[in-house]
């Protein structure tokens, strides 16, 4: 099957290459999503698909960057140029990223389009598709209203509990060995209890009580409050730093899994002081809390760790594709991707 694959894939990008097959796609309005879909299409040519024009509200250009210092300058045509535009081009696809306050759609032009058989699509949608995450800039509660996904059937939420308890069990037994060596080893290192119990939000917002084994000095906040952790922190034990790279210290989070309080998969876990913040300057924030966190994510695997604003919105798309396509072979998948992170010592913090 891998050689297979492989031989396909080869195959493909060679027709791709011969045959200079390529779609090219209109973008109709200005939004951020649409620059972002263009901009990510330059940087995977091998899809055969470039974004050659935005329709906005009046003729121009836009110059994007893909890459510093790659930049690309794309056309703009008013909207009245849609129909004109798409047959003279020969467009064979059409984004829409919404128009901007005041901007004229052209809707009768994309009915007329869509009936002769032109795909049209919104843009958060074919942005989803493309890079695992949801955008969540412009982001209408209408898309997430309407679109495929968010199911919380009865079968999926009693397979992915079936799937916590057994496979937590096993890691409990199977880490035996491994949770006595690394309690020994943190009584030797530095003073202090052994694990960390620490409230986190859960499902709902519930709050709850998460334990890990302590990889950082006692009273590590006690002069500065609560921090995020940071790379290099100096508040790290020796012995902490090896558990960190090595996942060790969130072992006894499977308790937690058990108690029913956390998924193996899932958001991760948040302190309810960062909590507070995020949910003021972060849009659709709360929406994370309708699944239970987890030992590991889709964002845990998909982005590094990150301790600014901007690292707490990258992971909130991941969350939201997540809570989106929630399904047990989802979270198999997460789970075998978890184990070549770990492996490699991948995002540790």
């Amino acid at each position: 099957m891998g050689l297979g694959l492989f031989g396909w894939r080869l195959v493909f990008t060679k027709v791709l290459k011969v045959q200079k097959i390529r779609g090219t796609i209109a973008i109709i309005g200005m939004q951020k999503v649409g620059k972002l879909v263009a901009e990510e299409l330059f940087r995977k040519k091998h899809l055969g698909l470039e974004v050659t024009y935005f329709v906005g509200p009046e003729r121009g250009e836009v110059t994007l960057s893909y890459g510093n210092p790659r930049r690309i300058t794309i056309p703009v045509v008013p909207p009245e140029a849609t129909l004109s535009l798409v047959k003279a081009e020969g467009i064979s696809r059409i984004l829409i990223a919404g128009p901007e306050r005041g901007q004229r759609f052209p809707a009768h032009d994309l009915v007329t389009l869509r009936l002769s058989g032109i795909p049209i699509e919104d843009c958060h949608t074919f942005y989803e598709r493309l890079m695992s995450k949801i955008f969540i800039t412009d982001l209408r509660p209408s898309w997430i209203l309407l679109s495929n996904g968010f199911q919380r059937t009865a079968w999926i939420m009693f397979t992915k509990r079936a799937l916590d308890i057994v496979v937590s069990s096993l890691g409990l037994l199977l880490a035996a060995p491994v949770a006595l060596i690394t309690a020994i080893a943190i009584k030797l290192d530095s003073s202090g209890p052994v694990l960390y119990c620490q409230e986190r939000v859960g499902a709902d917002e519930e709050p709850f009580v998460l334990y890990k084994f302590r990889s950082m000095q006692c009273d590590a906040e006690a002069a500065t409050g609560p921090q995020w952790a940071a790379k290099d922190d100096p508040r790290v034990t020796r012995v902490g730093r090896i558990m960190r790279q090595l996942r060790i210290d969130e072992i006894p989070q499977l308790m937690n899994v058990l108690k029913g309080e956390m998924s193996l998969v899932g958001p991760r876990p948040e302190r309810p002081f960062f909590v507070s913040q995020l949910k003021e300057q972060i849009p659709y924030y709360e929406l994370r809390f309708t699944v239970k966190p987890g030992i590991t994510g889709w964002a845990q695997i998909s982005y590094q760790y990150g301790d600014t604003e901007d690292d707490a919105i990258e992971k909130l798309q991941f969350d939201l594709y997540y809570t989106k396509h929630m399904a047990p072979i989802f979270d198999l998948q997460i789970l075998f991707e978890t184990v070549k992170v770990v492996l490699l010592g991948k995002g540790a913090q």
